[in-house]
């Protein structure tokens, strides 16, 4: 047990000083210009903004993280024996055909707006089908982190105007666009599949599971992600353009 506290302290140093600390002093810095960035310089650094806001998501994601990892192996009061469940919403409002659903042995149901299953004793699979409706969305969020600050520390170095700096933008507009759509296809994946160990009768058969997947997923594109993701790559292509016309005229200079 000594052992187990000295590791998860170990881990959470590490990860405060690998993340948590340089987030926070970019968050109260900001991205700094690098010598090499073109043009004139303006009142102030343009990336700034998207940078202390960047640091602000960044932080909050590690330290939920680690809240739920301290949570998952001792709970928010000392000695806590808290049973570890695994619970999903099960998408079916509370009412109607949700009165002849009914909790298979080691399951719970309970209402709140729709069905929630829970499993009590969770076996390996059910908490790898319960990650899979977690982890995605914080995959998603940690390469979108990811690709901005990579955006933020070139146009320090080199200016936001480059062809790198463009084609940046135009992958960062397509993890918005396609991953909100993947993250949230593997949300439904697990949760359909998760839902049939829980409770009886199952939401959706074989065919019902694909169809959800398929199309149910393209609600997460609504309205923000698709409207952000195109306008990213809208400002990509004017980007491109921007840095063809502005070599055209150099070479005319």
């Amino acid at each position: 047990m000594l052992f187990r506290h000295i590791l998860l302290a170990l881990v959470l140093a590490a990860i405060a000083g690998m993340f948590v600390v340089p987030f926070i002093i970019g968050y109260v810095k900001g991205p700094q210009a690098g010598k090499a960035q073109s043009g004139a310089p303006g009142p102030g650094d343009p990336m700034r903004p998207l940078g202390r806001v960047a640091g602000i998501y960044g932080t909050f994601l590690l330290l939920y993280l680690v809240a739920v990892a301290f949570q998952a192996s001792y709970g928010f009061a000392p000695g806590s024996s808290r049973r570890l469940t695994v619970c999903v919403d099960t998408g079916f409002p509370y009412g109607g055909s949700a009165h002849g659903f009914a909790a298979l042995p080691g399951a719970s149901l309970s209402a709140g707006g729709d069905v929630t299953a829970c499993a009590l004793h969770p076996s390996f699979g059910q908490w790898v089908l319960y990650l899979l409706t977690k982890v995605p969305a914080l995959v998603l969020w940690g390469l979108l982190l990811l690709l901005i600050w990579r955006l933020i520390a070139e146009a320090a170095r080199r200016g936001p105007f480059t062809p790198r700096a463009a084609g940046l933008v135009w992958l960062l507009g397509w993890t918005v666009i396609a991953g909100s759509y993947i993250a949230s296809a593997l949300v439904h994946l697990g949760a359909d599949l998760l839902t049939p160990t829980l409770m009886t009768p199952a939401t959706y058969g074989g065919t019902g599971v694909v169809v959800d997947v398929l199309f149910g997923s393209l609600k997460a594109l609504l309205p923000v992600p698709a409207l952000a993701g195109a306008a990213l790559l809208t400002f990509a292509r004017i980007t491109k353009v921007g840095v063809v016309l502005d070599d055209e005229i150099k070479a005319t200079v």
